[in-house]
């Protein structure tokens, strides 16, 4: 029984289906699909086989546009502007010159001062001067897929391989730590302390910060390395990590002195934050959950939750200004001592291995998006031999394939230009 043969209209079929700018629509589809979804409700999708499948599939379909069309563009762009490539232009107009005209120099002349320095050439008697702008014009495509693809391969990298994570700065208390955004801890080479915070706010009463501000000190091997201020949209770079202000707080310096009024009994409590502390001769509880030292403009204030029992607690502010509008249920007065607030400040850290292959791309991106769309291919000629009388008889030609206006505008002024030179 004879072997039956492979068949092989299977490779051709998929390397189509590879190089098909359908296959790129639908990828694009779907991954804005999956970044809506990711954004709105599940941000570990970025992380899953629905988005990183699709992004594959992407990279190999501009790789294998990339493979596919490339080579054709190097040779055409390669290709040199020959003067008989010249001669098979299309006719754009004509022109007449006497015969004592300097007609090389009035051709180069036209030429050089409407589009650029032109080659001359002599052939059949014929003189013959020609131009042509954008030759690299057909590598722009493949360069934007080219950059396309490393944009990609950057985020994957930055993605699986930097780091990204917190830290919590306490004036005077140098860190060595981040806290990654998986809840785990990775020491630094470094440490970085916190010398002042600043903040500002806008005069309206609001509370509203204007700007805030860290002033930081490098330090390795117990050295000091360097000084630096952090702001908002400034961040500052050490030793391969990108460090971003990215928030801040207050916090006590010690326990906050809460007094509770009941009848004529008053008792005081100290409170820490983030601890449940019982009221002596009660079943209630209060806790300190933060600390805020100017809340909307009225002052410094702690927030606190109260429970009586096994009840659901109850959150409320307390300002130190207006203990008033604190009561959580009318059998309590409320007040507090002065707080004692330092504050602290909270910056972004990053290490993206892959930004550098993101910045080579999109370099690539705007370079090959100027070759593509600023640069259409053009060509001129112009051709001079003796006509009836001595005369000189020109022509001139040109083609676009894209560019139209563009060429149009440049052959009309070139052709009034030649048709008036030897006036």
């Amino acid at each position: 029984m004879p072997k039956s043969k492979p068949d092989t209209r299977f490779f051709p079929w998929l390397w189509g289906q590879l190089t098909s700018i359908r296959l790129t629509v639908f990828l694009l589809l779907i991954l804005a699909v999956v970044a809506v979804v990711g954004t709105v409700a599940f941000p570990g999708i970025y992380y899953q086989a629905w988005f990183l499948l699709p992004l594959g599939l992407l990279a190999l379909n501009l790789l294998a546009c990339l493979v596919e069309g490339l080579p054709q563009a190097v040779k055409k762009a390669a290709s040199p502007y020959t003067v008989e490539k010249a001669l098979t232009l299309p006719e754009r107009g004509r022109f007449r010159w006497p015969g004592e005209a300097e007609a090389v120099t009035l051709a180069e002349e036209a030429l050089r001062r409407e589009l650029g320095r032109p080659h001359r050439k002599i052939i059949d008697e014929k003189e013959v001067f020609f131009y042509d702008r954008g030759r690299w014009r057909p590598l722009g495509p493949y360069i934007v897929h080219l950059g396309l693809v490393l944009i990609l391969a950057g985020g994957v990298v930055g993605k699986f391989w930097g780091i990204e994570g917190r830290v919590l700065l306490q004036p005077e208390l140098p860190e060595s730590s981040i806290k990654l955004d998986n809840k785990k801890t990775m020491p630094l080479a470094f440490q970085v302390r916190l010398e002042r915070f600043q903040v500002l706010y806008y005069e309206d009463g609001s509370g509203t910060p204007k700007e805030f501000r860290s002033d930081l000190t490098f330090l390795q091997d117990g050295e000091e390395k360097e000084r630096v201020i952090c702001r908002v949209n400034d961040p500052v770079t050490f030793g391969g990590y990108t460090f971003y202000q990215s928030s801040y707080g207050v916090m006590p310096s010690g326990p906050v002195q809460l007094k509770v009024s009941r009848g004529n009994k008053q008792q005081v409590l100290e409170l820490f934050l983030r601890r449940w502390v019982r009221l002596p001769e009660s079943d209630g509880q209060f806790m300190a959950v933060r600390v805020e030292a100017n809340l909307q403009g009225h002052g410094p204030a702690v927030q606190l939750a109260y429970r009586s029992g096994s009840g659901h607690p109850q959150v409320f502010w307390l300002l130190q200004k207006h203990p008033e509008w604190a009561e959580p249920h009318g059998a309590f007065r409320l007040t507090m001592a002065p707080l004692n607030l330092q504050y602290y400040s909270v910056l972004q850290v990053k290490q993206d291995p892959g930004v550098w292959w993101v910045y080579a791309g999109f370099i690539l991106l705007l370079v090959g998006m100027y070759l593509a769309f600023f640069r259409p291919s053009q060509r001129w000629a112009v051709v001079l031999q003796r006509g009836k009388g001595g005369r000189w008889d020109g022509r001139l030609l040109g083609a676009s394939p894209r560019g139209k206006e563009s060429f149009a505008l440049h052959t009309e002024r070139l052709l009034a230009r030649l048709q008036g030179g030897a006036s």
